[in-house]
C-alpha cells in the first residue's frame, strides 16, 4: 500500500515537474524566436485576428510557428516518458561523483602504474616474448631420449 502511493506521488511530482520545466523554457523558445506567448491571451487575440481578416500562412517562420504549436502536446509527451524514467538518485549524486574523481585523480595515487616510457617498445616486446617462452611446456623428447632419462633414474635410485 505504501508503494503503491509512494509511487503515485513520485508520479505526481514528476508530472508537474517536467510540465513547468517544459511549460518554461517552450515559452520562451517561441517567445525568443516567434515573438509568440503561448502563455498569453493577448497573443491568441493577435493570432485570431490575423486569421478572421484573412490572413495566410505563406512564410517559413509561420509554417514552423504552426508546427511548433501542434507538436508541444507530442513533445510534452516524449519528455514526460523520459524523465519517468529516469533515475533520480544518480542524477542528484552526479556532482558529488564528479568532485570525488576530480580530487581523487589529483591526489597522486593511481591503481595502476604506468610504464609508457620507462623502456623502449623493442624492450617491452623482448621481456614480453620472454615470459612467453617461459610459459609455454617443453617439448616432449623422443622417444630414444626418455628410454635414456629412465634407465639413468632406475639406475640411480638402485
Amino acid at each position: 500500500m505504501m508503494r503503491k502511493l509512494f509511487r503515485l506521488l513520485r508520479g505526481l511530482a514528476i508530472l508537474v515537474g517536467w510540465t513547468f520545466v517544459f511549460i518554461y523554457l517552450t515559452d520562451l523558445l517561441f517567445i525568443v524566436i516567434w515573438n509568440f506567448d503561448f502563455m498569453s491571451s493577448s497573443s491568441w487575440r493577435v493570432m485570431g485576428q490575423y486569421w478572421d481578416n484573412g490572413g495566410i500562412i505563406k512564410s517559413a517562420s509561420d509554417v514552423l510557428l504552426f508546427v511548433g504549436l501542434f507538436a508541444l502536446p507530442v513533445l510534452w509527451f516524449i519528455g514526460l516518458r523520459y524523465a519517468f524514467k529516469a533515475k533520480y538518485l544518480q542524477l542528484m549524486l552526479s556532482p558529488v561523483k564528479f568532485i570525488y574523481n576530480l580530487f581523487n585523480r589529483s591526489s597522486g595515487s593511481t591503481d595502476s602504474i604506468s610504464i609508457r616510457y620507462t623502456k623502449s617498445n623493442e624492450q617491452k616486446v623482448e621481456e614480453i616474448r620472454e615470459q612467453l617462452e617461459s610459459l609455454k611446456p617443453k617439448k616432449a623428447q623422443s622417444s630414444q631420449g626418455i628410454r635414456s632419462d629412465i634407465k639413468r633414474k632406475i639406475s640411480n635410485d638402485l
